[in-house]
């Protein structure tokens, strides 16, 4: 089965300024693909070519085997997408701005509100007469939202979708991206949210010095070793502890100190005995799984090292 999105030694400049050299890329079908890199790295540009917004300079792209460049409106009602600026009407309410969208898309209005009914009946956006323009930042997005998965299309590209989402908003949109990939959709989500990236991707790739690379999945320290984590008080006296039999400096956030161990074998086993003897409470410890955002840290901070030429996240 060919790729929903196919992207192959695409370039792109504006101008003498080259944003993006020779990227590549695959999405198959039921597959969440995060994009992750620095601001001003090239990711929005690389959705806006995907969009047929930006017309590559070089390569080849294609969505749902078809050239977004062609412009082709049947194309396009078979895209959801969520960019910077979300494109309602200010002066007019959720609802109406819906009714514009739906006919837009050749959805039949009585289809449309089945639709809002069923998944969006239960958040506060419902019922929400306001013009749009006098709801919150986080509403707006949710508007977006259920713009893009209107019709459930077969590709979605995101913007920074999770931003201003509060936590219920944020569940609402995970599982409407579980529904959309049952149906066999592909995402492409761009965010500097790691969390939503560990939640929703299969894959991860970072746009860096013009090109795309695929990051693995997984819970690599700086050094090579293994990433653990303690759920325990925050308490320098541990984290000299940890460094003390583990030999890496620990960092301490929500509630867990994580760290990287060379000999997890042996390191675990002596640290929680230890960190007990000083008289540490520890809820849990369990070595960091299936996630991208160490990945992403390390790449972000081995990139801004000094001799890397990177620049600092």
């Amino acid at each position: 089965m060919p790729p929903v999105i196919s992207v192959q030694a695409l370039s792109k400049s504006f101008g003498r300024y080259s944003i993006l050299e020779d990227c590549s890329l695959e999405i198959s079908e039921g597959e969440v693909y995060g994009l992750v890199g620095l601001n001003g790295a090239g990711k929005t540009t690389l959705i806006r070519l995907l969009l047929g917004v930006l017309k590559a300079d070089r390569g080849v792209l294609s969505v749902l085997g078809g050239d977004p460049w062609s412009h082709d409106a049947s194309l396009h009602r078979r895209m959801g997408v969520v960019l910077e600026h979300d494109g309602f009407w200010g002066n007019l309410t959720f609802e109406q701005n819906m009714k514009i969208f739906a006919a837009a898309k050749g959805i039949a209005w009585k289809d449309a509100a089945r639709y809002m009914e069923e998944h969006w009946s239960r958040t506060s956006l419902y019922k929400n007469k306001k013009a749009v323009k006098f709801i919150s930042r986080g509403q707006r997005m949710q508007c977006a939202l259920c713009r893009a998965f209107l019709g459930w299309p077969s590709v979605y590209f995101f913007d920074e979708p999770a931003v201003a989402l509060d936590v219920d908003a944020y569940d609402h949109f995970k599982n409407l991206v579980a529904a959309a990939r049952g149906r066999g959709a592909a995402f492409l989500i761009s965010s500097h949210q790691l969390n939503a990236i560990d939640d929703l991707c299969d894959r991860a790739g970072m746009l860096h010095d013009k090109r795309l690379a695929e990051l693995p999945r997984g819970a690599g320290g700086r050094n090579g070793g293994e990433l653990w984590s303690i759920e325990a008080d925050q308490k320098a006296e541990w984290a000299e502890v940890i460094k003390s039999v583990c030999g890496s400096e620990p960092s301490w956030n929500n509630g867990e100190w994580r760290f990287e161990v060379q000999d997890s074998a042996r390191a675990i086993p002596a640290v929680i005995k230890r960190l007990v003897e000083a008289g540490c409470g520890i809820h849990k410890a369990a070595p960091v799984q299936n996630e991208f955002s160490e990945t992403i840290r390390n790449e972000y901070r081995r990139k801004a090292a000094p001799d890397s030429g990177g620049r600092a996240p």
